[in-house]
């Protein structure tokens, strides 16, 4: 008898697994799927201490605008520019990568990313990876020494160093804020 009632219990919770499962993936899909509306809605680019629950740093952005982080391959010691744009949502998207040598984790070719197939190319300067506009949500890396030079540029001209927002080894998360719901 119970044997029979564990077995009821725990088919009762593999079934509302599936169902919370099915929820979760149908808002990701939903959230991946919706159209992003026009260009030129009022954001917020975000760097957010991930331990210390703060925002280190913010700047306005209109949808569309591309947000450069450039820093120092800690391998080949040489440039890397990862270009995102601000999703007119409040989501960041990756849009391409330029790099001008191999070194560790950089990619040496297409790869498939979840539903995205990335364009790699190779141009007069080095090579361009084109990520098509897809949906990251938030990025989260360490801020590095200086030797990185990790820096945030915008398109109006100006830069955000890092290492001037955290501290050395603080652990960021890079991501967009607002939409036509954040805004009265």
């Amino acid at each position: 008898m119970q044997q029979a009632a564990a077995r009821g219990q725990g088919l009762a919770r593999r079934r509302a697994l599936r169902a919370g499962g099915a929820v979760l993936a149908a808002g990701l899909l939903g959230g991946l799927a919706a159209p992003e509306p026009e260009a030129g809605g009022r954001l917020l680019f975000t760097v957010t201490d991930v331990d210390g629950g703060r925002v280190a740093a913010s700047r306005p952005v209109a949808a569309g605008d591309r947000v450069t982080l450039r820093y120092t391959h800690s391998v080949s010691k040489r440039p890397v520019d990862e270009v995102f744009s601000a999703g007119a949502g409040g989501r960041l998207l990756m849009q391409e990568m330029r790099f001008d040598t191999f070194g560790a984790n950089l990619p040496v070719g297409p790869e498939h990313i979840g539903s995205t197939t990335t364009t790699f190319l190779r141009e007069d300067d080095g090579y361009r990876v084109l990520h098509h506009g897809r949906p990251l949500g938030t990025v989260e890396l360490m801020v590095n020494s200086t030797h990185s030079g990790q820096v945030l540029l915008f398109p109006d001209g100006g830069r955000v160093r890092l290492l001037d927002v955290a501290a050395y080894g603080t652990r960021v998360e890079l991501g967009v804020q607002g939409g036509p719901r954040a805004w009265p």
